[in-house]
């Protein structure tokens, strides 16, 4: 159902995100109890993760399009109305950070990386030192990861201490796009290296052959002739999702790096090459999959949550990552510009229409692992963030 993108709108939905992205992960008291039983029986109860990838989701769409609370977009024509919105947003960003790194900057998974690609924006805007601290960490834990659980090609699996070797597309786009990001802003070649090989080893190992999406995930295996075992089903919309903003974030990156007018000694060396041939390789591999996808888009602009299942449930957050994911890409204005213009406008039309009271709707819930993918639809912070981001970028 079409609707006009409004600022009132843009208003509640960035009031809606600033607020789950402080509380998501305050637990109920029902749950509070739960978690008291399973303690007491010796059952595993999740830790209390202050940026886990649900809020860095929206925090990454509010710190990724401004800069001190300024929008990035080519639009000047905000009123006053609007900055104070910025202003609101970017002091809920200082906050979600602050409260984690007061607790010590705990990092429980690989999806808690993920928020360091906002850690660096909030640093590039502030130039405060604890937000390159906690980057640093994020980092930090990465390559203790890659020297302890890596595989033999060099990817992380998503749930090291599982000592399964699964590398989900989930954290190929989360980690893959921060080490990147976190290369590129502070000098660092290996973790730049690291971030592609894990984006070019999900091409190499988990795309399917006949239809050119990807697997949910892989499990590379000592065999010459199949090197890697593909898992969960092709096409599942938020894998695309998270590889196509992988690609498009990291590529973004690079090509900032290469046309940013450094000091000659700051771009001279073997940085400047390995940003050069990963901007090429990631572009490369973003529009192999945009071809791949976009196709798979339905007349009224949605995607379905398994990419080929055309008359399946309607997912706005896979329509919301892949999206974003070309939305980012447009800013570089590269080849495939006009075709990543009509997804953008297309998804936005749709996503606007599922919006009601500030959430996103229709939204496919949390994936349990391969091939586990409830079906259940609601409004979910995964739909919001991108969704936001899609619809503020391209609503005013």
């Amino acid at each position: 159902m079409e609707k006009m993108i409004t600022e009132e709108i843009l208003r509640r939905m960035e009031e809606e995100a600033i607020y789950e992205m402080l509380h998501y992960h305050e637990k109920t008291g029902k749950q509070k109890i739960k978690d008291t039983v399973k303690r007491a029986a010796g059952r595993y109860v999740a830790p209390k993760d202050l940026i886990f990838w649900p809020t860095a989701m929206i925090a990454n769409c509010l710190t990724e399009w401004k800069v001190g609370g300024v929008c990035l977009s080519n639009d000047q024509s905000r009123d006053e109305k609007k900055l104070s919105v910025d202003e609101k947003a970017y002091a809920a960003v200082k906050n979600y950070f602050d409260r984690w790194i007061d607790a010590g900057m705990p990092l429980f998974y690989i999806d808690d990386v993920l928020a360091g690609v906002s850690l660096i924006d909030l640093y590039a805007a502030t130039r405060e030192e604890k937000y390159k601290k906690g980057a640093d960490r994020m980092a930090e834990y990465l390559f203790r990861m890659e020297k302890e659980a890596a595989d033999e090609k060099g990817s992380i699996p998503y749930r090291p201490s599982q000592k399964n070797g699964y590398v989900f597309a989930d954290g190929v786009g989360m980690a893959g796009s921060f080490l990147v990001k976190y290369g590129v802003s502070f000098r660092n070649a290996h973790s730049v290296q690291l971030g592609l090989r894990q984006m070019r080893n999900m091409f190499l190992f988990g795309i399917d052959e006949k239809t050119g999406l990807p697997y949910h995930g892989f499990q590379c295996v000592k065999c010459a002739q199949n090197p890697s075992v593909k898992y969960g089903i092709i096409g599942w919309g938020r894998a695309v999702g998270w590889l196509m903003m992988g690609l498009s974030r990291s590529a973004d990156s690079l090509k900032s790096y290469l046309t940013t007018e450094n000091r000659k000694e700051e771009r001279d060396g073997a940085l400047l090459d390995i940003c050069r041939s990963g901007y090429e390789e990631c572009c490369k591999e973003y529009r192999q999959l945009f071809e791949t996808v976009k196709p798979y888009q339905k007349r009224n602009g949605a995607f379905t949550w398994q990419l080929e299942a055309i008359e399946g449930p309607e997912d706005s957050s896979a329509t919301a990552m892949i999206a974003y994911a070309a939305l980012m890409w447009m800013r570089q204005e590269g080849d495939g510009w006009e075709e990543a213009r009509e997804l953008v406008e297309k998804a936005s039309s749709y996503l606007a229409g599922c919006e009601k009271d500030g959430k996103i709707y229709h939204c496919l819930a949390e994936c349990m692992g391969f091939a586990e993918y409830p079906q259940v639809y609601g409004a979910y912070p995964w739909s919001l963030g991108p969704g936001l981001g899609v619809l503020r970028e391209k609503g005013i």
